[in-house]
């Protein structure tokens, strides 16, 4: 069941962009074996593994436990047992499966990597140290020759086969190609920045101006045309994709554009917004908004308050309610969470655009760090801090179920895995639909 887990967890910060349809969900069948089922509860593919996961919209393929060896199960049924491994680590991460193989004595321990792409079955064997987790979407993906003096190259996720040359240097991971770019830079021996450059997909390079460096060298992105880009004395401005310099280097900090907007800090002290042209919109000394975000921002109001407020719109409304911390950036269906907290005690509520409160701050929220949209399958996961119970709640503040569900997480398509513990002393596994039913359930 860890692979269930793990897959459902992964991925949940990206279903909101993903289709419901194609959805196949891991199941154990009454053979105590696991295979998958669709949404309405019917085997696609009978129970004949020890373990699976499940199987996300638009992927062909998913893992596999069969006795001692691991591999993938395709839609069809295919079984591709990994043959070139004896005991591997395998874990999704993003949007591919990475796996690793640890070899060598206990005081020497070695590592070989490899993925395998879920969208067309690619498997690549153990050709490097190191693959780059948490990949973005491109078709192209970082591996290392090394894994303590890394040069990262890049593979295809079309054929596994290394398609850029090591030669780029990273701190402990390779560079994400965003938007069709990656930020990379080459290092001299003593792994001193030499240069930086825009990498495209067909492995050209367009370098920084002289003297510049990416601002954020752990992770830079490209980011709506735009990346932010350092001068010799450390002031932050942005260079477009052809590395021109497009908003000189005059701040002290900068995120990247979101919605058309970036958050600045201009001291310690100073921070605001600008727009793709370097206006600034909103200058201000209240303390730092985090969580900015397409033109919304934080102000600190009377009585302990806080204001939601946006470049264009101003202020939105004023929430004031003992103890309130923080709001969380806005959801996409016009929703805000805020945060509360007593004495080291968070808890989380929601209220609307208006500052109408749709629900008093009395969650926790298990999936509590602030995601890009916490609505994605347009329900919020909740636990109740007094009984330890989860539920989720709609857009309009209304509990979906009476199921006293022990452990659950969030939807995944149209259904979602919940662990409701019974009187009798058994468990009840399985899934649920939005209607809060029972589709298809396991009893232990």
């Amino acid at each position: 069941m860890k692979k269930l887990l793990c897959g459902l967890l992964c991925l949940l910060m990206l279903l909101g962009c993903a289709s419901a349809e194609g959805y196949l969900y891991s199941a154990k069948g009454d053979n105590g074996l696991w295979g998958h089922i669709d949404e309405t509860g019917n085997w696609v593919i009978p129970p004949q593994f020890d373990e699976t996961s499940i199987f996300f919209a638009e992927e062909d393929y998913a893992w596999i436990q069969q006795g001692d060896k691991q591999g993938f199960v395709s839609r069809t049924g295919e079984i591709r047992l990994l043959e070139d491994t004896e005991d591997p680590l395998v874990d999704y991460f993003s949007n591919v499966w990475i796996v690793m193989e640890y070899y060598g004595a206990e005081s020497e321990i070695d590592q070989r990597a490899g993925f395998f792409d879920p969208t067309n079955g690619v498997y690549s064997g153990l050709q490097w140290a190191l693959v780059r987790e948490m990949a973005s979407d491109s078709r192209l993906i970082a591996v290392a020759n090394d894994d303590y003096y890394a040069q990262w190259g890049y593979a295809s996720r079309d054929t596994g086969e290394l398609v850029i040359p090591y030669r780029y240097g990273a701190y402990d991971r390779g560079a994400n190609f965003c938007e069709g770019y990656a930020a990379v830079y080459t290092e001299d021996e003593n792994y001193v920045i030499q240069e930086c450059y825009l990498l495209n997909e067909a492995g050209e390079e367009t370098p920084l101006p002289d003297g510049m460096q990416f601002a954020n060298i752990y992770d830079p992105c490209v980011s709506e045309g735009l990346i932010a880009v350092a001068d010799e004395n450390g002031r932050v401005g942005y260079c477009n994709t052809a590395c021109e310099v497009v908003i000189a280097p005059q701040f002290a900090e900068a995120e990247d554009f979101s919605g058309g907007y970036a958050a600045v800090k201009f001291s310690e002290e100073e921070w605001g917004i600008i727009d793709h042209a370097g206006n600034v919109l909103m200058r201000t000394n209240a303390p730092y908004d985090h969580y900015m975000q397409n033109g919304y921002y934080v102000l600190p109001a009377e009585n302990d308050g806080l204001t939601m407020c946006h470049v264009e719109q101003g202020e939105l409304f004023t929430l004031q309610i003992e103890n309130l911390v923080e709001f969380w950036k806005p959801e996409r269906n016009g929703l805000c969470i805020y945060q509360t907290n007593t004495k080291d005690d968070y808890r989380c509520g929601v209220v609307n655009m208006q500052g109408e409160i749709i629900s008093e701050a009395k969650w926790w929220l298990p999936e509590k760090l602030p995601m890009d949209d916490h609505y994605f399958s347009g329900v919020l996961l909740v636990q109740d801090p007094e009984t330890g119970l989860y539920n989720y709640i709609n857009e309009r503040g209304e509990l979906l179920t009476t199921l006293p569900i022990s452990y659950a997480v969030d939807f995944v398509g149209a259904l979602a895995y919940v662990v409701v513990e019974q009187d009798d002393g058994t468990t009840q596994y399985g899934y649920i639909n939005q209607q809060g039913e029972w589709v298809y359930s396991w009893t232990e």
